[in-house]
């Protein structure tokens, strides 16, 4: 297999993945969801500004879709070179996971509020970006694997 079909298969996969899961977290507790969600939240740890849940979850899957055919169009189009693939899923598998992260904690802390001023203190930040260390490994690792068919 090319490396470029290969990675359109990765990448498609890992893409796919990731959208289906940002709107399946929020979508299974939304019943548990007050309307709007808290979105941000002031440095003391209070709601600041909210959305809909709809508009949140359109946001995040459109910034995620424009990461991803933004750097599948570098990988595709030939214009990074060197360990492309490794780079581009490295950066991939890092912004999936802090996308995906920021849409599970942010749900997480509307849970039963009756509303968003009420809900709990955004955490898990540092524990999102400390996992995405090992994402990006992995995500080196995976896309690194050029030997295989580049002779092809």
């Amino acid at each position: 297999m090319r490396i470029r079909s290969r990675y359109v298969w990765l990448i498609a996969g890992w893409t796919l993945s990731v959208a289906v899961l940002m709107v399946a977290v929020p979508l299974l507790v939304g019943a548990r969801l007050p309307e709007p969600i808290a979105v941000e939240w002031t440095s003391t740890g209070s709601p600041e500004s909210s959305s809909s849940l709809r508009d949140f979850l359109v946001g995040k899957l459109v910034w995620w879709l424009v990461v991803a055919a933004v750097w599948s169009a570098l990988v595709l189009r030939g214009v990074l070179r060197a360990r492309a693939t490794a780079l581009a899923a490295a950066v991939m598998a890092v912004f999936g996971w802090v996308m995906l992260g920021t849409v599970v904690l942010t749900t997480i802390a509307n849970l039963d509020a009756p509303d968003f001023r009420d809900a709990t203190e955004l955490s898990g930040e540092g524990w999102l970006l400390l996992g995405a260390l090992p994402v990006a490994w992995a995500g080196w690792r995976v896309g690194g694997r050029e030997t295989v068919g580049a002779a092809e």
